[in-house]
């Protein structure tokens, strides 16, 4: 396009869109043309956007002048809808010439995605014209555009007839029709009880809505108007076809009818799911039966369970209590639907992972209560098992050793235990349970408890102390004796046979108590005997 052409092009539109309130003056827009929006900014936050543009208008589009300019941007979106960038037309590119160059294009029916034309000097046109984007169609006699300008912006406007400021006419470069491009479909199985789907068929340009009827036998079918039909017995015999009709606005209503199926066949019922089984496949768990999904709704299900493939005897209901006996066994159900008129079916589910055993578990851990002395009783307080059918028995463990005939909650220690540490353990069985060993920590050593006899013998500046150490179950007892007194250890002397004898000397004359400590040994525990004496 020569310079002097666009600058006459762009002159246009800023003339066209300053007449419509945008640029250029500051009188408000004529009785019914509004200005909705301006800029590409303010317009694309009110949700109404240039398709683009605003990152595209450096480009020229079919040779136009680019940036702000009206015949630009209706180009661009001509190209953007599909058409190439290429000038469907000779000659000039003002405004002006858009509907003469392309009069078999060009009616006065508003559509959306035509371009609004205005001949020279036509309000609000300068002497070269203007054009614009049909954005909406209200009504034959509203409409909603959406434009720029040379020297001025972008915007959006609601352009009435009575306004004075109506399109000399409308260019349909990519909207003339709504056509169908393929014909809809009918997939799916005609037999009675089943489910046919329509496609929408093709269209150019994409439909905003679509509806549909089924047809028998070329009859309509009464609230039969969505997407899917479930044939039912009314329509046996007959052939089904789906009319759609596609809508657009601004675009006349457009019908195409798909081809007809075969004559609908009698029903059978069908498992559009297995059956399946929920709940934990163990002993004493409850499996339960879902029934799965079925087409058409069966009026009657039934239910037989199997185990390793068969039957279980009395199992006829949705839910199977699980026995000892199904224990390493897979567990599946059978549901058989029926429904008057239809010939019943049978589905079986997955089966099972193996049966397992049951498991007990303990409230809390086995504990053993009492002294770990010799001739005291040791117990284990009641063990809480779930589930609290399992046979419980306690046993005792004497180092890592059952300890013989040892079986009960309660155990009398004896000299055999002197210096070991025991702990009990808890058997849990059932026939179909896992057994259970639980064991309680170990005790303390088991020890014996020491008797002191002890002689204090005073003299001058000396003292004799004799003592004799004995403990049930020890013979003899081994092991020191400390002597101590106001702070100090005075001796330590071991034991011969369970008896010795210190004697101190260098004592000064007074009253003082002496402490007389057995240490202790491995299976005997420490104890003191004290003494009060007057050393002469």
């Amino acid at each position: 396009m020569p310079v002097r052409t666009r600058l006459s092009a762009a002159l246009a539109c800023l003339l066209a869109v300053a007449g419509l309130g945008v640029v250029g003056t500051s009188a408000p827009a004529a009785a019914g043309s509004t200005i909705l929006c301006t800029g590409y900014t303010g317009c694309a936050r009110a949700g109404m956007g240039s398709a683009g543009y605003a990152s595209a208008n450096a480009t020229m589009y079919w040779r136009m002048y680019s940036g702000h300019n009206c015949t630009n941007y209706a180009a661009y979106r001509m190209v953007h809808s599909g058409l190439p960038n290429s000038r469907p037309w000779t000659g000039s590119g003002n405004a002006t010439n858009w509907g003469p160059a392309n009069r078999s294009r060009t009616d006065g029916t508003p559509r959306v995605g035509a371009v609004a034309w205005w001949a020279a000097n036509v309000p609000p046109a300068g002497s070269v014209g203007h054009v614009a984007y049909v954005e909406q169609v209200v009504s034959s006699s509203e409409i909603v555009v959406s434009q720029d300008s040379w020297g001025g912006t972008f915007s959006w406007a609601r352009i009435t007839r009575s306004s004075g400021r109506w399109p000399s006419g409308f260019v349909h470069f990519h909207d003339a029709t709504l056509r169908s491009t393929a014909r809809p479909t009918v997939t799916g199985t005609a037999k009675v009880g089943s489910r046919l789907t329509a496609t929408t068929a093709g269209w150019s340009p994409a439909p905003s809505t679509v509806r549909y009827q089924w047809r028998a036998g070329g009859t309509p079918i009464a609230g039969a108007t969505g997407a899917r039909l479930v044939l039912a017995r009314a329509q046996q015999g007959q052939a089904i076809s789906v009319q759609v009709t596609a809508s657009r606005t601004g675009y006349p209503s457009a019908t195409a009818t798909s081809p007809a199926t075969g004559a609908v066949a009698p029903g059978r019922l069908s498992a559009t799911s297995r059956p399946t089984i929920s709940g934990q496949a163990g002993v004493d768990a409850t499996l339960t039966a879902t029934p799965g999904t079925w087409s058409p709704a069966p009026s009657t299900l039934s239910y037989r369970w199997s185990a390793d493939g068969a039957r279980i005897a009395g199992a006829t209901g949705a839910t199977l209590p699980v026995g000892a006996g199904l224990v390493g066994k897979r567990v599946t159900v059978t549901v058989t639907a029926t429904r008057s008129g239809y010939a019943s079916v049978a589905s079986t589910s997955t089966a099972t992972a193996a049966v397992g055993e049951g498991e007990f578990r303990l409230a809390e851990p086995v504990t053993v209560t009492g002294a770990p002395r010799l001739g005291r009783t040791l117990r284990v307080p009641p063990v809480a098992v779930t589930p609290g059918t399992g046979r419980a028995t306690v046993e005792w463990v004497r180092g890592r050793h059952l300890v013989a005939g040892a079986v009960g909650p309660t155990y009398r220690l004896s000299a055999a235990d002197l210096g070991t540490h025991l702990a009990a353990r808890v058997v849990v069985s059932r026939p179909g349970y896992r057994t259970l060993t639980a064991r309680s920590p170990m005790t303390g050593r088991i020890m014996a408890t020491p008797r002191l006899r002890v002689t204090a013998t005073p003299g001058h500046g000396r003292l004799r102390v004799s003592v004799e150490v004995s403990a049930p179950g020890v013979s003899p007892v081994v092991g020191k004796v400390r002597v101590r007194s106001r702070g100090r250890v005075l001796a330590l002397v071991p034991l011969r046979q369970g008896r010795t004898t210190a004697t101190l000397t260098g004592l000064p004359a007074g009253v003082r108590t002496v402490h007389v400590r057995y240490v202790g040994s491995r299976p005997v525990t420490t104890a003191v005997v004290s003494r009060r004496v007057r050393i002469g």
